[in-house]
């Protein structure tokens, strides 16, 4: 009732209608930070970089190392620009978040906030489920890459029937069918992890405000920018894991 009165009116969109969120604008900002972060450090390149170039190298050297790590050298490079970008948006979205600025900006009636400018992008389910969508089509496409057809092999093992005969076949077919499931959950399972978090993150800055101001809440913060490393890690370490096996998977 406070909103109608207020000129705020609520309805479902249709497919043809399109609604700019707070979450949206976002992971817009998230996204011109980035590209003005990565675009002005590399700018002027020189053989002896300066502090702003260094810091971008380390970052890239820290997260093409990591890739490296998990995949090899020469694939690590092919599936770096998308791990790297996976990386640092999740990172910059709980990192920015914790700014003031989406605590105390937004629209008012009835004497209060009542709805926020802007909104970190992971608590939106469609951002956490757009990434893991990415990051499924990612592996799935290299998997088809470097395997070929011969990759569904994978999930569909029904030629093993006539390789090890009807019990081993009948196995082999199974284990495809629970291979095949996996793929799908790990859709379901990367979006609720991402989305949980960085839910679960915000409510408790925001119950820590009110409980108990300044140095409690210093704490609370410190672990949250602590808690969007750890996700935006576990985010990009499974897309490599995942798409490392996809790539080494061999009909057995």
């Amino acid at each position: 009732k406070a909103a109608e009165k207020a000129g705020i009116h609520f309805e479902p969109l249709s497919v043809s209608k399109f609604a700019v969120t707070n979450t949206l604008l976002s992971a817009w900002l998230v996204t011109v930070v980035l590209v003005l972060f990565f675009v002005l450090g590399s700018r002027k390149k020189s053989m002896v970089p300066g502090r702003f170039q260094g810091v971008i190298e380390s970052l890239f050297e820290g997260v093409l190392g990591f890739c490296s790590s998990v995949l090899g050298p020469e694939m690590a490079r092919k599936a770096f620009p998308v791990v790297a970008t996976i990386f640092f948006f999740v990172l910059l979205n709980a990192w920015l978040a914790l700014l003031p600025i989406y605590q105390f900006i937004g629209f008012v009636f009835d004497g209060g906030i009542k709805t926020h400018l802007l909104k970190s992008a992971g608590t939106d389910l469609n951002m956490p489920l757009a990434l893991a969508l990415i990051s499924f089509v990612f592996v799935e496409y290299w998997g088809f890459k470097a395997h070929g057809v011969g990759y569904l092999t994978k999930f569909f093992a029904f030629g093993s029937i006539f390789k090890k005969g009807l019990f081993g076949g009948l196995i082999d077919i199974f284990v495809g069918i629970l291979e095949f499931i996996s793929e799908l959950i790990r859709i379901v399972s990367f979006t609720f992890r991402l989305f949980g978090n960085m839910t679960a993150g915000e409510i408790l800055v925001v119950m820590i405000t009110f409980l108990a101001p300044l140095v409690i809440t210093n704490f609370v913060y410190g672990l949250e920018l602590l808690v969007g490393l750890i996700q935006s890690v576990i985010f990009a370490g499974l897309t490599l894991v995942f798409l490392s096996v996809a790539v080494q998977h061999e009909e057995h």
